[in-house]
């Protein structure tokens, strides 16, 4: 007996090639009348092409096969018939019950898909939201795109994850709050932090990811300095995935001129 996937398929040999279904036999028998099928072989064509190709191929079986075979003459005879009609049964059930397992192997994916999409979206749930990060990020920008115009920096020592616990202030030169970037003009210029708070090292991480723009790299390395100490200078002049450098801290004691000297580098190097 064939299996279900192969049930009702032939393949036409011959002088033309191609596959067959059993489903399709009486159509092809009454353009032919010498169309013939052979079940045991699973193969049809004109009943002289197909006795060829059996002499060929199975001639120890040919006069087997061709007693079991269909066409207009064999399926006068009733027991012929009977495995004729079973066969065609057979392919119609094996067709809707493939059918059906695909539809239903479909439902299974669309199901799985469901629930992944689920779970991504309950995550961004739980993170804030696209919408709201990107809402935030946006309000970011505006604001320090207006600090120079007000003469304000916004200072994100204590900036958590949604963006929120920024604020703006008037900033005091050689106060204890740094800048994230040592060039006038640059954004960044107005963006600070408290560097001898734990804190910062959390906010400047927060903020760099909210604004956008600085690659994973660029903030680690800049997070990096933060935590030791050090002076950064991340330029928004230049690509935005690039930090031009990562410069030694200052020491106390010396502190007007050294700072002075450090300066001069930066802008050297930017």
């Amino acid at each position: 007996m064939a299996s279900k996937t192969t049930a009702g398929k032939y393949v036409r040999v011959g002088s033309k090639k191609g596959p067959l279904v059993i489903g399709g036999a009486h159509k092809k028998m009454e353009e032919d009348a010498s169309f013939t099928y052979v079940p045991l072989f699973k193969v049809a064509g004109p009943k002289d092409e197909v006795e060829d190709w059996l002499k060929e191929n199975h001639a120890d079986q040919a006069k087997e096969a061709m007693k079991g075979s269909y066409s207009l003459t064999s399926l006068k005879n009733k027991a012929v018939r009977e495995a004729f009609e079973r066969e065609v049964e057979d392919a119609a059930e094996a067709r809707i019950q493939a059918s059906s397992t695909k539809q239903y192997e479909s439902q299974i994916d669309l199901r799985i898909l469901g629930t992944l999409l689920k779970k991504y979206e309950d995550q961004l749930r739980k993170d804030g939201g696209y919408a709201k990060i990107n809402a935030n990020a946006v309000d970011l920008k505006s604001k320090v795109k207006q600090l120079e115009e007000e003469d304000k920096v916004f200072d994100i020592t204590h900036m958590k994850k949604k963006g929120t616990d920024g604020k703006k202030s008037d900033f005091k030169e050689g106060g204890n709050r740094r800048r994230l970037s040592q060039i006038k003009g640059d954004p960044f210029y107005n963006v600070v932090y408290y560097p001898k708070n734990p804190q910062s090292i959390d906010g400047v991480r927060n903020f760099l990811s909210l604004y956008g723009g600085v690659d994973e790299e660029t903030i680690k390395k800049n997070v990096q300095a933060v935590k030791e100490g050090e002076i950064i200078n991340i330029s928004r002049g230049k690509s935005p995935t690039r930090s031009p450098l990562l410069s030694p801290s200052r020491r106390r004691g010396k502190k007007g001129a050294q700072d002075a000297d450090l300066l001069d580098e930066l802008m050297e190097e930017v």
